[in-house]
């Protein structure tokens, strides 16, 4: 008879049968803390765990440590899973075992319960492992029991999931802290199994669907280094064999660097893979609302996107003005880039210019050179500017009533040579229009002169826009400690420089302008390029590296594609702001190529926008930083 799906009896596995089972003190309280009757299976038949080289006390519940709220498993000689399922109307088939943190010593299952809380509400299944702890020395690596278990769990899950609603090839593994450890350990160690087979669960595959990984620990060692854990053997990491990975944590925990070469080593294979690094909260085996409520908002989405919740509609790109305008001149006073910058907002924007009615700084193309604009960019119906002399300030402001003081400066991409003035500059503006975010397009000098670095006159222009913006912000009714920068590819270059650098004037100074301050208060460097050299490696330039300096350089948001050729400069880069203690988040999406800008065709990289907007919230809350 079909059991109902919140209503279960409790399991004991055994030889050719099953029977009722009086609770271990672990699985009863966390059926207490659930609040609701929910599956327990036990992995092994009395007295048949593999490997256990001594009696191990009884099973007992502690606080933790280091954190007296949270409660922990102890001494654990009874591995079990626990199936939290969904309510029956959202099922949508999808599992996820997660393994509780502890160090191999305990088990917090706290943050598993949490977890379980939000996924169900999103119809995924939460299997709680309670897999042996303390780690057993005698011969064995640390994750050596806890490896059989998951492997043990999976294998049953994957052939009695029927019984709770879960489908055979929707089953995934997890973990928080060493419980994401373990979980890394089982997506490269899943054959052969490390025990003789005990019954035909373990001659069904133990493979995982997919690996959530939440602040994982031990991904090198030693921990603190860049060198791999020999035991998840890096070296084996494939599209083939390695499971879709996504992998969530924070600036501040002490395993972020593990996390990121991890990532690095996916991206390396081409397995599909995802990275969320946030700025703040800390390691921790318990759960901040926050964090959780973001990393399960990107963790669902990616599920989907990956084909686990059903088929999804791609997304319509956007539409672009660029290559529909009608051929009129510029009138007077505005370049042709500036007029059809006008035309595709579609509304009389001010046009300020950087450097007055004369030349910029080091200037060396004639004052009289032609400003030319195509519609190259995205598919070639987006506009595309170069030849630019006379570099522009274009301030697309929010709806009356709407404004919330903060203002963004945009630095269209185009690698130096022109700018994305359409897809990268005016769309973004429209979009930040609709935040309340005053946007203002950046339409910097272009292509590079031969005469000096690529970024030299970029970073001249950009230097002097934040001035000019921050010098009239009551014009424009903004809030001069609001004023950050945005930019994609070559410009979210010229905007880390900015932000690494802003401390070295890039140009004499001229006027009273140039005594206003060109810090930006945050940055958002999107895909950004040229942050290693060569491109291709680690080396990150040491411009940027030094540059970097706790409590001077600004909140950085970063955001690129897992298939970008950028993504590797960025994540090796992102340690280096980490080791600098500067406040940053990350985001590698698993797919969307370079130059999307928010266009909703290069998904899933497109919601970098959704996490962006979070961000520039909690700039505004003290905590945050």
């Amino acid at each position: 008879m079909k059991i109902p799906a919140l209503c279960w009896i409790v399991l004991l596995l055994v030889p050719a049968a099953a029977a009722a089972a009086e609770l271990s003190v672990g699985d009863a309280q966390v059926r207490t803390e659930l609040g609701r009757d929910c599956p327990v299976v036990y992995l092994w038949p009395e007295g048949q765990a593999p490997d256990e080289p001594r009696a191990i006390p009884a099973e007992f519940i502690q606080p933790s440590k280091n954190v007296p709220k949270l409660l922990m498993i102890q001494n654990v000689t009874r591995p079990s899973f626990t199936v939290i399922a969904p309510p029956a109307e959202k099922n949508t088939g999808v599992a996820l075992v997660l393994g509780p943190g502890g160090g191999y010593g305990g088990l917090g299952f706290g943050a598993v319960l949490d977890t379980a809380r939000v996924l169900n509400e999103r119809g995924i299944a939460v299997v709680l492992l309670k897999y042996r702890v303390p780690k057993r020395h005698q011969g064995f690596a640390m994750n050596h029991h806890a490896l059989q278990d998951a492997q043990r769990a999976v294998g049953i899950l994957r052939a009695r999931g029927a019984e709770w609603g879960i489908a055979p090839n929707k089953i995934g593994i997890g973990g928080f802290s060493a419980g994401g450890h373990l979980a890394a350990s089982l997506t490269n160690n899943f054959e052969p199994r490390l025990y003789p087979a005990v019954d035909d669960y373990d001659r069904t595959s133990c493979r995982p669907d997919f690996a959530v990984l939440l602040c994982p620990a031990y991904l090198t060692e030693p921990m603190l280094s860049r060198t791999p854990d020999p035991g998840l053997h890096y070296d084996q990491i494939s599209v083939a064999k390695t499971p879709p990975t996504f992998i969530a944590i924070t600036m501040p925990d002490k395993f972020t660097i593990g996390s990121v070469e991890y990532s690095l080593a996916l991206g390396r294979a081409k397995v599909n893979s995802e990275l969320h690094v946030y700025p703040t909260h800390g390691h921790s085996n318990g759960v901040a609302e926050r964090w959780l409520t973001e990393w399960a908002r990107e963790c669902h989405r990616w599920l989907g996107d990956a084909g686990f919740l059903g088929e999804r509609a791609k997304p319509a790109p956007l539409a672009y003005r660029a290559a529909t305008l009608p051929a009129t001149p510029a009138p007077a006073g505005l370049t042709e880039g500036d007029w059809k910058l006008r035309q595709i907002l579609g509304r009389d924007c001010p046009v300020i210019l950087l450097w007055g009615e004369g030349q910029g700084p080091d200037e060396t193309l004639p004052a009289g050179t032609a400003e030319v604009t195509s519609h190259k960019s995205r598919g070639g119906s987006a506009l595309n500017i170069t030849q630019v002399v006379r570099p522009t300030l274009t301030v697309v402001t929010p709806p009356a009533g709407k404004n919330r003081g903060r203002a963004i400066i945009i630095a269209p991409g185009g690698g130096y040579g022109g700018l994305a003035a359409e897809h990268e500059g005016t769309r973004v503006a429209q979009w930040l229009n609709e935040q309340g975010i005053t946007g203002i397009v950046l339409k910097y000098r272009v292509p590079a002169r031969d005469a000096a670095d690529k970024e030299h006159h970029a970073q001249q222009d950009l230097q002097r826009a934040v001035r000019i913006v921050r010098s009239r912000a009551a014009e424009f009714g903004l809030d001069p400690k609001k004023i950050g920068v945005c930019g994609f590819s070559a410009g979210g270059h010229a905007c880390m420089l900015l932000a690494a650098t802003f401390a070295q004037d890039a140009y004499p100074a001229r006027d009273a302008i140039d005594r206003v301050s060109c810090r930006p208060d945050f940055a958002l460097p999107i895909y950004p390029a040229y942050l290693t050299n060569p491109i291709d490696s680690d080396h990150v330039v040491a411009k940027l590296k030094a540059g970097l300096k706790r409590n001077v350089t600004p909140p950085l948001f970063f955001a690129v594609a897992r298939d970008d050729r950028f993504a590797r400069g960025l994540m090796n880069f992102y340690l280096d702001v980490r080791e600098a203690h500067v406040p940053a988040e990350c985001h590698v999406y698993a797919a969307g190529g370079h130059g999307g800008g928010i266009d909703p065709i290069s998904h899933p990289t497109s919601e970098w926008t959704h996490a962006a907007l979070r961000w520039l919230q909690e700039l505004d809350q003290p905590s945050s930083n």
